[in-house]
């Protein structure tokens, strides 16, 4: 089982893990920053590029529209 686990990583395109790291990384920062779920989802939607985090602004305004 351990081999076709390993097999199965091996077919999976670099890009494909970056991206889902990177897209991973907006969401624990977004938590982080004190944003619930639904909150989470629409700034992570918005994809904001910077470093892989919202800027506080950003955040700031995602609290307000959605409290």
């Amino acid at each position: 089982m351990e081999h076709n686990v390993i097999a199965c990583f091996d077919d999976i395109p670099l890009v494909q893990i970056q991206c889902y790291a990177n897209r991973s990384a907006r969401f624990i920062s977004a938590y982080s920053q004190g944003l619930s779920g639904s909150t989470a989802w629409v700034n992570q939607k918005q994809r904001y590029h910077g470093h892989q985090t919202l800027p506080p602004w950003m955040a700031e305004k995602a609290k307000a529209a959605y409290a």
